[in-house]
C-alpha cells in the first residue's frame, strides 16, 4: 500500500467515474439509494465524487494498492483530513455537481442529520472518542473479486489498531453492508437520512471499547 501524492487528470477522471458508477448503477433495494436522488445525472455524481478524490490526494489521506488495483480514502481524529483550503475547493465542486449552494446545503443537512438516529461519526465526535474513518473505497473494474477490497480494508484496520481506536464507515445499501460485515466489520445501527437507509459499521480490535 502507498500514499497517493499525485495522479494524472485522466486517472482522477477514471477513478471518479468508477466511484460514481458504484453509487449510480448499484441494484438498490426499496428505500435505499442514499445519494442518487440528489443528482441529476451519472456525470454529476462522478463530479461530486471527484471532489473527494482530489481532496484526499491534496491532504495525504488517499492511498492505493501497490499497482493501483484499488484506492481508499481514510481520515481520522488526529488531524489527518483535508485542510481548510481543500475543503473550500471540495465544496465548490460539490456545489457544481448538485446544482447550486442551496441544493448542496439541503443535501448535506439531510444526509448528515438523519430523521431518527444520529450518524455514528457524530455520536463519537460528541463523546470525544477517537476513530479512523473509511470515507471512500474503490477497486478498479479489472481487479474486482480478486481480494483487493479485503486488502484495502485490512490496511484501514491496521491504521485503527495503531491508533488504538475503532475504524468506522457508513454505506447506503444492504448489499454493500453485507460485504463489509464479511470483511470484519460489525453493523452498529441502521438509520434513515434523506428518506433512505444508511448503515453505520465499525471494526474494533477485540477487547476495545
Amino acid at each position: 500500500m502507498k500514499k497517493v501524492r499525485s495522479l494524472s487528470k485522466e486517472k482522477i477522471d477514471e477513478i471518479s467515474a468508477l466511484i460514481g458508477a458504484s453509487f449510480w448503477d448499484f441494484p438498490y433495494e426499496p428505500n435505499e439509494g442514499g445519494l442518487k436522488p440528489f443528482f441529476p445525472s451519472k456525470s454529476a455524481m462522478t463530479e461530486y465524487m471527484k471532489s473527494f478524490v482530489i481532496a484526499g490526494i491534496e491532504s495525504g489521506t488517499f492511498y492505493s494498492t501497490d499497482n493501483g488495483e484499488g484506492y481508499i480514502l481514510i481520515t481520522d481524529t488526529k488531524g489527518n483530513h483535508p485542510n481548510f483550503r481543500s475543503i473550500v475547493k471540495m465544496a465548490r465542486r460539490m456545489k457544481n455537481a448538485v446544482g447550486g449552494w442551496g441544493k448542496l446545503f439541503s443535501f448535506l443537512k439531510q444526509a448528515n442529520s438523519g430523521c431518527d438516529i444520529k450518524p455514528l461519526e457524530i455520536q463519537m465526535k460528541k463523546q470525544k472518542k477517537p476513530y479512523v474513518k473509511v470515507e471512500m473505497l474503490i477497486v478498479t473494474e479489472q481487479y474486482q473479486g480478486q481480494g483487493y477490497m479485503r486488502k484495502l480494508m485490512e490496511f484501514a484496520y491496521k491504521m485503527a489498531d495503531k491508533n488504538s481506536c475503532p475504524c468506522i464507515l457508513d454505506t447506503d445499501a444492504k448489499g454493500k453492508c453485507d460485504r463489509y460485515v464479511h470483511l470484519g466489520m460489525k453493523l452498529v445501527q441502521t438509520r434513515t437520512a434523506a428518506g433512505c437507509k444508511i448503515y453505520d459499521l465499525m471494526y474494533s480490535k477485540e477487547g476495545m471499547n
